[in-house]
């Protein structure tokens, strides 16, 4: 009998890291939408809403306390023509991109939540992180669609505006959010989640800062860049982009991602001796 203590020993071993640890990750996708709040949706509406999804995985430090790397991409648009405000309509803007996300997050139950214990199975949660996310603002012009950051529809990059470099298509933002976990099941759950992404970026829209010479761009890029910088040109009225007016405010972007989702808690080995202080 003593000949196989060693024996059982070292499968109690086996198992006792690989049950701890495989239960405290969490794998998950989710399906929403996403929308903007900036210069071209000052109301923050959701009429612009656009599909958006993500995939992450967490580990869970304990019934309380969480960390979380995501993967999401989803679109955003805006446009000063369905807005009530009467500048934005003759302002007469427009805009869509697509956003791709990475992040890291921290995530604090408000309850104890566990995929082994039958009394802690929900949860509301709050969220708080932060990542980089890329964005490529485009613009519909006539028939055909425009990247707006290489034209520079604010002097950007042209040798009369030194000052004004290009904008970065990359860039870092804040997430604050919630949401509320439910388990199904020891290894699936379900959740529902939405968190603002607050950039460091007022371009987002392509609109941040101030109109330049309608007579320089033409000489430097072309009647395009003209009519893609002052859209107030279209509606045959008095133009609104006078040199050195503003275009925008000077304040920065938002994006939104809401959804629900299913979460896959790794659960292979089930030792009932070790179960006991799992997670």
């Amino acid at each position: 009998m003593l000949q196989k203590l060693p024996i059982k020993i070292f499968i109690w071993l086996s198992f006792l890291p690989a049950s701890s640890f495989a239960q405290r990750y969490n794998f998950g996708t989710w399906l929403g939408g996403s929308t903007y709040f900036g210069d071209l949706n000052t109301n923050t509406s959701f009429k612009y809403t656009r599909p958006a999804g993500g995939l992450y995985v967490r580990y869970n430090f304990d019934t309380r306390i969480c960390a979380k790397a995501s993967f999401s991409y989803g679109g955003v648009k805006g446009m000063d023509s369905a807005s009530d405000n009467y500048y934005q309509q003759q302002r007469n803007l427009s805009f869509y991109s697509s956003i791709w996300e990475i992040s890291a997050q921290g995530e604090f139950n408000f309850m104890d939540y566990s995929s082994s214990k039958s009394n802690m199975f929900y949860t509301p949660y709050f969220l708080l992180g932060a990542g980089i996310f890329g964005f490529d603002p485009h613009a519909v012009y006539g028939n055909a669609s425009y990247r707006l950051q290489p034209i520079g529809t604010e002097g950007q990059g042209y040798p009369e505006y030194p000052t004004a470099a290009k904008y970065k298509l990359t860039k870092p933002f804040i997430v604050v959010g919630g949401g509320f976990k439910l388990r199904v099941t020891k290894t699936f759950s379900m959740f529902g989640e939405a968190a603002v992404r607050k950039t460091y970026t007022d371009y987002l829209d392509d609109d941040g800062g101030l109109y330049p010479d309608h007579l320089v761009l033409y000489n430097e890029a072309g009647p395009l860049a003209v009519n893609l910088s002052d859209r107030s040109l279209e509606l045959g009225g008095q133009p609104v982009g006078a040199a050195g007016k503003y275009r925008a405010d000077n304040k920065r972007d938002d994006y939104f991602f809401f959804g629900i989702g299913v979460s896959y808690t790794i659960n292979t080995y089930k030792c009932p001796f070790l179960y006991k202080d799992d997670y």
